[in-house]
């Protein structure tokens, strides 16, 4: 039968038949202490190899240090919490309490009243956890480490460690307690892409084996060395552990890979598959959802161009009151002409490098009319979708595109009719779009005499009349619509979304496109940051084609500026805004007014404050955040070193009654005599704390005696140690060869009184008994 070493002391304590009783000698304790902490830092390591298994499911490595804080705090709180004697069902809860605020603390703080959840802190939690549900089934990997993912990977980490520091300390199991963390990385890989796919399993089964040897060891019966001396803890496990590990590790990645049939596909495959259909793929607003709300400053990819343009991934046609997404199209091989030239535009020649876009739609400046390798690449003009369907971007690949740039000409825009974009889809609402927003349509743009008229006093009220900000609900259905123009105040899906639908109102096809702002010019090529990517609307006009507004305020298309009256603009946080070559090359843009007379240009874009937001000032964060609200409290998304250092503080806080006790102790006396009389005493003071009094003239035997009758378990060792008070009384000479005895009872007595108090109890008189 194995013990643990909090039973140690009372299996001692049990009266024997016939038997003196003979307590565990002092190095028995200290190796199960030991060996405790060993397998404790075992399985931290295997909890930090499964928190690396993330790697298949997110870009970057920005995820990785979050979940170790979460691995390291829930381990370290349970070996805290066993040393404390606390019960495993006041344990287990607290460890999962603590790993849940640090979670509330990190992403929701703002949302806190002096650290304390509140209702606006569930509210965010339920509305993120909401927003991943409904991109659970579309989505593919890797996805950025935001918008409600980060909070879903926290929370699998977290109840994999609570799991796993029970079974293996309150259950006593070995290879089981690895379990929760296993079931959490196999589900990881069967979701994530082959990144690191062999590296990641070897760590964890490397991490494994150690914690399985370490545990065992530290469950296993411990006995003594029958010839020579008795190895330490560390000396006997960690060797062990390690040898075992790296052998079975080296094996697994070595024979794993090159197993029959190791390489082949999947019976059923979970994912998408990419087939030759564009809605087979997600669709692109649902799938950068969670990057546009990154606000990375990671580089997806960079361009080599011979001007500045917005970076198209999709344009979404379909608008079902819930959601912007592409209809049902067919793709083409992308070995011819992709579309034709329209007269009036400017070649456009992109090398576009793919650095962490690890979707399957290739961004293009408007309009692409070739492209290479061709190889997997598939096209729907339609969507203006270019699609790699043999599998999804990988850093280093290279694609070279040729976009045929619109240049259009304002007096034949402000002419053009906007009657047949070629399918009905483009004017399409569903049954139960709100009146409201039709009626409001109307009325600001009932001035307006001609679809490009229109189309302009919309942006313009648009850019004038609401504030662009992040702290706000994310979506883009009816509700989101009715909200964003009743509180005026938004963000660039909201703003496109809702400007597509109104123009639809009016009778002008109107499309939804995705892709990113030109990004940061170094002299050579363009770098596209997370934070870059956008959304804006397009509008189809009769022999034009499909035309880019603007509403988004502090936001501005290059080569738009003398149709729309917006500059260049995005978000230029960090970027030296002289870096932009020209927008358009020399000669390019008509020599023509900048506006129509029947319209007014917008105000420059204002942050919040009034102050004018220009490309070398604007500071406001980028597109769609992760911040599910509703409310203006902030979701935090890091885990920065100041606020950490609240766990160390409170470790402190924790150990200090004992390390200042032990000092005391250690201070105290170093006459053998007084020891032994200073552990009476503070038997006697734990015996007050369970309501065992006896009276100040009685005898050290008589208290003993008296005692026993209230609390009989520690009859044996207050007896034993009142014999020894008692006789050191009057033999001093003799109380050295008795401490290391007398320290033992004492203990048990210790554990006796622990164990008649409440937990509440318990923790009080850790943090007020005096010795």
């Amino acid at each position: 039968m194995t013990m643990t070493d909090e039973q140690l002391p009372a299996v001692a304590a049990s009266p024997q038949p016939g038997h003196l009783q003979t307590p565990p000698p002092p190095t028995l304790v200290k190796a199960r202490l030991t060996t405790e902490l060993l397998a404790s830092i075992a399985l931290t390591g295997f909890s930090i190899a499964v928190a690396a298994g993330y790697a298949r499911v997110f870009t970057g490595w920005d995820f990785f240090g979050d979940l170790v804080v979460l691995a390291l705090s829930g381990h370290a709180f349970g070996f805290v919490a066993r040393r404390l004697r606390l019960p495993g069902f006041v344990s287990v809860p607290l460890t999962v309490a603590l790993m849940v605020w640090i979670i509330a603390a990190v992403h929701y703080r703002d949302s806190m009243w002096l650290l304390i959840p509140t209702g606006d802190t569930l509210e965010l939690f339920r509305q993120e956890i909401e927003a991943v549900r409904q991109q659970f089934r579309t989505e593919v990997a890797p996805v950025s480490f935001e918008g409600g993912w980060d909070v879903l990977a926290a929370i699998g980490i977290s109840l994999a460690v609570a799991l796993s520091d029970a079974f293996a300390f309150r259950a006593l199991a070995r290879a089981e307690a690895l379990v929760p963390g296993g079931a959490l990385f196999i589900f990881i890989a069967a979701l994530g892409s082959d990144r690191s796919r062999v590296a990641l399993a070897t760590a964890l089964v490397f991490a494994g084996v150690v914690a399985t040897v370490a545990l065992r060891a530290h469950h296993a019966p411990q006995r003594g060395a029958v010839i020579g001396a008795q190895r330490s803890p560390i000396k006997r496990i960690v060797p062990a552990a390690l040898g075992t590990a790296t052998v079975v590790a080296l094996a697994a990645s070595f024979i794993g890979p090159r197993l029959p049939g190791a390489d082949t596909s999947p019976v059923y495959e979970i994912r998408s598959s990419g087939g030759g259909r564009v809605t087979n793929v997600i669709s692109p607003l649902v799938d950068i959802h969670s990057r546009l709300t990154s606000r990375s400053n990671a580089e997806f990819f960079s361009v080599r161009a011979d001007f500045a343009s917005y970076w198209r991934l999709s344009a979404l046609a379909s608008f079902n009151g819930n959601e912007w997404g592409l209809p049902e199209r067919s793709l083409t091989s992308a070995d011819g002409e992709l579309s034709t030239a329209r007269a009036g535009t400017d070649e456009l020649r992109q090398e576009i490098t793919i650095a962490a876009l690890g979707d399957k739609f290739v961004p293009t400046a408007p309009d692409p009319v070739a492209a290479s390798p061709q190889k997997g690449l598939r096209w729907n003009a339609d969507s203006s979708t270019l699609l790699k369907t043999d599998g999804s971007l990988i850093a280093g690949s290279i694609f070279e595109v040729v976009s045929a740039s619109p240049r259009f000409d304002l007096r034949t825009l402000q002419t053009a009719t906007s009657n047949d974009a070629g399918d009905p889809i483009y004017l399409e609402l569903p049954d139960n779009f709100p009146l409201s927003v039709r009626e409001l349509a109307r009325e600001v743009t009932a001035v307006s005499t001609t679809p490009y008229e229109a189309a302009i006093t919309l942006q313009d009220w648009f850019r004038s009349q609401f504030e662009y900000s992040l702290e706000v609900q994310t979506g883009h259905g009816n509700s989101a619509i009715e909200d964003f123009l009743s509180d005026r105040i938004g963000y660039c899906e909201q703003f496109a979304g809702t400007y597509a639908a109104m123009m639809r109102t009016l009778g002008v096809p109107a499309r939804v496109a995705v892709g990113f702002t030109p990004g940061n010019y170094n002299g050579e090529r363009y770098s596209v940051l997370g934070k870059n990517a956008h959304a804006w609307p397009e509008l189809w006009f009769d022999g034009l084609g499909w035309v880019l507004f603007e509403p988004t305020p502090g936001r501005g298309a290059p080569g738009a500026e003398y149709y729309t009256n917006v500059a260049f603009d995005q978000d230029a946080t960090g970027v030296d805004p002289g870096s932009f070559p020209d927008a358009s090359p020399e000669g390019a843009a008509p020599e023509i007014p900048v506006s129509p007379a029947t319209t007014t240009a917008g105000p420059v874009a204002t942050a919040p404050d009034g102050i004018s937001a220009s490309p070398s000032t604007n500071s406001q964060p980028d597109e769609f955040t992760g911040a599910a609200a509703g409310t203006p409290k902030e979701k935090r998304t890091s885990y920065p070193t100041g606020r950490l250092m609240v766990l160390p503080l409170i470790g402190v806080a924790v150990a200090a009654p004992e390390l200042t006790r032990r000092w005391r102790r250690h201070r105290a006396s170093t006459d053998s005599a007084a020891t032994i009389a200073l552990l009476w005493r503070q038997s006697l003071g734990g015996l007050h704390d369970v309501g065992v009094h006896p009276a100040a003239s009685l005898t050290p035997i008589e208290c003993a005696r008296h005692a026993s009758v209230t609390l009989p378990v520690v009859a044996r060792p207050l007896a034993s140690l009142a014999e020894a008070v008692t006789e050191v009384s009057y033999a001093p000479s003799g109380a050295a060869n008795q401490i290391a005895e007398c320290r033992q009872w004492k203990r048990q007595i210790e554990r006796a009184v622990k164990d008649s108090l409440s937990p509440l109890a318990r923790v009080r008189r850790y943090f007020t008994r005096l010795s």
